[in-house]
């Protein structure tokens, strides 16, 4: 732990890894799937296939979610909970985790991933995490 980076309680961590493998791990097409804290930290991941640096992706989760936020209040679309957008190698979602210990779920996919069942999946680590 660094001077700047928050305590993250071990059942925090052991619960997000645990709904990560769970049901984030047999979904085709995730390249990465991501928890991390609204400050950009991160608190357990999940990676088949993927280089990208964990903590880049950690740092930015949150103020994409905190741009997407911004938005949503300028056209009176308040209490944005997922952030999606595709490029030409796939889709990236970002996801509001509300819970005791609020956190961010991001996932990149690749052109294989079906967003639906993506998006369910991300809905279970969600339920999972409010348990913790």
């Amino acid at each position: 732990m660094t001077a700047s980076q928050p305590l993250i309680p071990a059942q925090v961590v052991k619960a997000g890894q645990q709904a990560l493998d769970r049901y984030i791990g047999p979904v085709d097409g995730v390249r990465v799937a991501l928890l991390s804290t609204p400050d950009g930290f991160e608190i357990a991941s999940l990676r088949t296939n993927s280089e990208l640096q964990l903590n880049r992706l950690s740092a930015m989760a949150g103020s994409l979610m905190a741009m997407a936020r911004a938005v949503g209040r300028e056209i009176n679309h308040t209490g944005c909970k997922r952030l999606t957008f595709e490029t030409e190698t796939g889709v990236v979602v970002f996801q509001s985790v509300t819970s005791e210990f609020p956190c961010i779920l991001c996932m990149v996919l690749d052109t294989n991933a079906i967003l639906g069942r993506v998006l369910w999946a991300a809905a279970e680590v969600g339920a999972e995490m409010n348990k913790v």
